[in-house]
């Protein structure tokens, strides 16, 4: 094989218009490699900053949620176990603001209907021990209730709260 200088030459622009060619098409696979990259990146992030963003605007009802059912099984409680009058009365008084105002803000379904079957049975003047099953009921309502909202299983199972820590 003879290679004159100018086949040599020849040779020398084909090797430089090639390596030319391989180093562009590398910087293009480069550049959308790192784009690719990039896009996903912001994708995460724009996902991460938007839960963020949804959890920030579901705290304030989901503490007030965790609130009022607890002051709605606290009121419960009261009137299914007190034996002072004027405690009762009270704790009437409240069950009752609760269950025409505030409670039916934050209140899923089976909250609702526990508040329903304690009101009627308040209406029906049932004794305490009636009472205390419909406290016990309205307290396992807004636990599930909770479970749900939060998303949080430890409030449907409370053994499982210790498990994770």
């Amino acid at each position: 094989m003879n290679i004159t200088p100018s086949g040599f030459e020849e040779t020398l622009k084909l090797i430089a218009a090639l390596g030319a060619v391989a180093s562009f098409i590398w910087g293009v696979w480069v550049w959308d490699d790192k784009s690719k990259k990039e896009l996903v990146q912001a994708e995460k992030e724009s996902l991460r900053l938007a839960e963020s963003r949804r959890i920030e605007s579901t705290k304030p009802f989901l503490e007030r949620q965790l609130a009022l059912y607890t002051e709605a099984s606290q009121v419960a409680a009261v009137l299914a176990t007190s034996i002072d009058d004027a405690d009762r009365r009270k704790a009437k008084e409240r069950f009752w603001k609760l269950y025409w105002g505030e409670l039916a803000l934050v209140e899923n379904s089976q909250v609702e209907a526990s508040m329903v079957e304690l009101g009627d049975a308040l209406k029906l003047d049932k004794k305490q021990v009636e009472l205390q099953q419909l406290s016990l009921n309205l307290a396992k309502a807004c636990r599930n209730s909770l479970d749900r909202s939060w998303g949080v299983h430890a409030w449907s199972n409370p053994d499982e709260a210790s498990n994770n820590l």
